[in-house]
């Protein structure tokens, strides 16, 4: 009899064993959703293995993506399905989508993703402007410096250059900004 005792509980276990275990994610950060200055949505969003900013389904419609959240004092694009990609501010949100490109920006990086938020120029230049006729004018060694507490400024210094839409140098980055040649008209930037 003690045999059976002792053996039943391990039966069950070892029956359990085997079944798959699907946990439920959690959600332990909080966003807002754009446009506006909706209120804050909690369970929102959680980092996956790799660091990647997740959202929970069902934050933003699913129609007239990309979306814009602002999670952890930053600013990301959003599909219905949860992808993100960080994006780069411009005025009071996120960074248009020009020509179906838009920047983003990771670690002080500009390159650009498209509207499935797939990263189509890697992040590898200090600034970029918007496409314009399928050509970017892009820095390496530039800074933005804002005059007395504005929050637009302007870009300065480095070298500059220009890139096709699938990130290919067009036009080597070796002249200063007045030289490059123009494809976008701003001069004033919001970062």
């Amino acid at each position: 009899m003690k045999t059976l005792a002792t053996a039943l509980p391990l039966l069950v276990l070892l029956s359990c064993a085997g079944e798959p275990s699907d946990p439920v994610p959690e959600w332990p950060i909080a966003c807002v959703v754009f446009p506006g200055f909706d209120p804050e949505v909690g369970e929102c969003a959680r980092r996956d293995e790799e660091g990647e900013l997740v959202l929970r389904r069902g934050v933003v419609p699913t129609e007239g993506g990309p979306h814009a959240v602002l999670v952890e004092g930053e600013l990301y694009f959003a599909l219905a399905s949860g992808r993100t990609a960080p994006a780069l501010p411009f005025d009071n949100g996120p960074d248009n989508f020009v020509e179906g490109l838009a920047r983003t920006v990771r670690d002080g990086k500009v390159g650009f993703v498209n509207e499935k938020l797939e990263v189509v120029v890697p992040r590898e230049w200090d600034f970029a402007f918007p496409f314009e006729g399928g050509a970017a004018r892009v820095c390496t060694g530039c800074s933005i410096v804002h005059e007395d507490g504005d929050e637009h400024g302007t870009v300065q210094g480095g070298t500059w250059g220009v890139i096709d839409r699938e990130g290919r140098v067009v036009v080597p980055v070796v002249h200063d900004r007045e030289s490059v040649p123009a494809t976008s008209p701003g001069q004033n930037v919001t970062r």
